[in-house]
């Protein structure tokens, strides 16, 4: 309330005034006569003004990716444990489950994959690293369309992402560490014949 009461300068909705590409928004009911605003979804400037200005709009689609950069540092970042193999699992949501279980049961093997359990999008350096420093990894998801996997590939880009395989399950039913294991064998016996 005070910073606002307090603000000698004109306001900007989209006024990136600190650098990291995210502009200050107000809270409804923050101010009585200035904790409102009004702006528009087409093209705006600065101060949310509408504009056909294509220099204008440049700004603010440079302005998004500085926000985008800043978000990787402030997103959770995901969970590794590493076993010291060059081959890797990366997995999140409630599949973490089913790839624990298959991980102590590949212990058992003396077989144990460096896992991953991605908490957040956009990706933190820790992602790239990890996909970076491993030979093989295992994109696991309960989704059809293998949308991890996709992200994925649009960020890192198809020179890293031909050592991801992208394991999906989708029938319906929860995943289990035997259907990992199974999808982790069925790629691997593909690969080794060429598919």
């Amino acid at each position: 309330y005070d910073d606002l009461e307090n603000m000698k300068e004109r306001w900007g909705r989209y006024l990136d005034v600190d650098g990291d590409g995210i502009p200050y928004r107000t809270i409804p009911g923050t101010h009585p006569m200035k904790g409102s605003y009004f702006t528009r979804g087409s093209s705006h400037d600065e101060y949310a003004v509408y504009t056909e200005d294509g220099t204008v709009y440049a700004r603010g689609m440079e302005r998004l990716l500085i926000k985008w950069e800043t978000a990787k540092k402030l997103v959770p970042k995901a969970e590794i444990i590493e076993h010291g193999n060059d081959m890797g699992i990366i997995y999140y949501g409630t599949s973490s489950f089913a790839v624990n279980e298959a991980d102590d049961l590949l212990k058992q093997q003396d077989c144990q994959l460096d896992e991953m359990r991605i908490k957040s999008f956009p990706f933190g350096e820790e992602v790239e690293k990890f996909v970076k420093s491993h030979s093989t990894i295992f994109v696991v998801e309960q989704n059809r369309d293998a949308q991890m996997y996709q992200l994925m590939k649009i960020d890192f880009g198809t020179k890293r992402i031909g050592k991801m395989r992208s394991l999906i399950n989708f029938d319906g039913l929860p995943l289990s560490s035997d259907r990992v294991l199974s999808l982790i064998l069925n790629e691997e016996k593909d690969s080794k014949n060429g598919r």
